[in-house]
């Protein structure tokens, strides 16, 4: 399917517009972003980011999806983790999960963009230097690490060392790690044996039984800070699904774990995304000891509203993903849409970006199949439902001019 005639490679919209800062797709991993578009909940996040808020609750108050939560997630987790200094971590919440789980993806993450394996050569090179174990040297663990700058597979740790009980020496590190920092180093445990045997199985070691992941966090946390890592951002994408499978019964557990990651958590900001509904579901009594420490007030939380957006900037965010994928100079910039018409369909998705993407990615699609020419406002009032997939009614138009009127835009 050609695009050509619109100065297009390709369909520049999503047909399901959901996001993954992992995705290939630039319409899905946040690379086309307009700014202006959430620009005052931008400077929101960022204030309450830079004021060290333990939990920021990234709310949509009158739909439960679509209003761009995951988008300003993914847009502001990219900023942070370009500073120095600090971790990153994104992860998504499935309706299956518990806190546990989605610690373990955050502990996860951590060890694949390496801040883990990081803060663990520079502790156990120190702690050979202090050991000063004949059967552990110095230079050799050096050697060892400037081998592996990165986790293997497998460390083949016994070519550098003559250590036979490697259990005590283990348990000599972690004593001596407690000390450096102040905290707890026991949680760590499990996962020193493993990035001295073979680091790739960490995600086993996460799962034992045996392993406390809240516990290892905070560990973790504290590990970091005293190794010159000031801040840590942790986004938990999709918590409303989790929050949703919750039963009642439970909800007084999973508050409890929630109040224990950011008790352990110094230094740390975790963003979660909410709706309407899960909100009502952590207001229940039962959760209370969430709202002890993360209260849903102002200061700790970002409010997403539909149609709360200047129209000129919905016409914006279509011409963002046009730009993308441009071929040559359009007759103008939101070709072939028309500015109204651009318009209407926001108002006519009630605001919803999701929606709205959806359908221009629907809209261009039957354009180039139907050859359509230039898609104007006028144009599809007279093919409603090729355009829209059901008539518009005469009260809705009414809404519309009214709405038009009241944001006194022109275009």
């Amino acid at each position: 399917m050609s695009f050509n005639k619109y100065y297009l490679k390709e369909n520049p919209f999503p047909e399901i517009a959901v996001c993954d800062p992992n995705s290939r797709d630039p319409r899905l991993n946040g690379s086309i972003f307009n700014i202006d578009i959430l620009e005052d909940k931008i400077e929101e996040l960022s204030i309450r980011t830079d004021n060290s808020v333990n939990l920021i609750y990234v709310s949509g108050n009158q739909f439960d999806r679509g209003l761009g939560k995951s988008s300003l997630m993914i847009y502001h987790f990219k900023n942070l983790k370009s500073r120095q200094g600090v971790t990153c971590s994104f992860v998504r919440c499935l309706p299956k999960d518990k806190i546990e789980d989605v610690v373990r993806k955050t502990i996860l993450e951590w060890h694949n963009e390496g801040y883990l394996w990081d803060v663990f050569k520079k502790t156990f090179s120190k702690f050979t230097e202090i050991d000063k174990d004949p059967l552990l040297q110095p230079s050799s663990v050096k050697m060892m690490f400037q081998d592996y700058p990165k986790p293997p597979d497998v460390l083949p740790f016994l070519h550098y060392s003559y250590i036979i009980d490697l259990d005590r020496k283990i348990e000599q590190y972690i004593k001596w790690l407690t000390g450096e920092i102040n905290y707890d180093a026991e949680p760590l445990t499990e996962l020193i044996k493993t990035y001295l045997s073979a680091p790739s199985e960490i995600d086993k070691t996460l799962e034992k039984r045996k392993v406390d992941c809240i516990e290892l966090f905070g560990a973790c946390i504290n590990l970091y800070n005293a190794l010159g890592y000031s801040r840590h951002f942790v986004f938990f994408d999709q918590f409303e699904d989790m929050v949703m499978s919750i039963t009642k019964n439970r909800m007084g557990d999973f508050a409890l774990s929630m109040k224990s990651l950011l008790s352990g958590s110094s230094g740390s900001s975790i963003f979660v995304t909410l709706h309407p509904n899960s909100e009502t579901r952590l207001k229940q009594p039962n959760a209370r000891d969430l709202k002890s420490v993360a209260p849903f007030d102002a200061f700790h939380r970002v409010n997403l509203l539909s149609l709360d957006i200047v129209p000129e900037k919905a016409i914006g965010l279509a011409e963002e993903y046009l730009n993308y994928y441009r071929m040559d100079d359009p007759p103008y910039p939101s070709y072939p849409f028309e500015p109204e018409f651009l318009l209407f369909t926001w108002f006519f998705n009630k605001g919803v970006i999701r929606n709205y993407l959806q359908q221009l990615h629907f809209t261009l699609k039957n354009g180039t199949m139907l050859g359509y020419p230039e898609i104007s406002f006028g144009f599809a009032q007279d093919n409603q439902l090729e355009i829209f997939g059901k008539l518009v009614t005469e009260k809705m138009m009414k809404e519309y001019h009214l709405w038009r009127e009241r944001t006194k835009t022109s275009v």
